[in-house]
């Protein structure tokens, strides 16, 4: 992992615990609502969409409100995460 992308992943970490707090009292559909809406939805979108790796502990945090990025790098993410779910 270079520099940037230990910053970027320091950076998601920081605006996923925001995001989680905001989301707790949330229902679906405002959830939903927030993910179209939020400039933090948005930062946290744009850094996943340039580290789909991190998807998995995305998911892991906050669940999956955001759509999984596309491509083969999110294929691997998604792997991953079902490798370590304990279900």
């Amino acid at each position: 992992m270079d520099e940037t992308e230990h910053l970027d992943h320091l950076k998601l970490r920081d605006l996923l615990q925001h995001a989680k707090l905001l989301l707790i009292p949330m229902s679906p559909i405002q959830q939903k609502k927030w993910v179209d809406d939020s400039p933090l939805a948005q930062e946290i979108s744009a850094i996943l969409a340039k580290h789909p790796e991190y998807y998995a502990e995305f998911r892991a945090l906050v669940g999956g409100i955001f759509p999984e990025p596309e491509g083969k790098s999110a294929q691997l993410s998604s792997d991953a995460h079902d490798a370590r779910s304990p279900l």
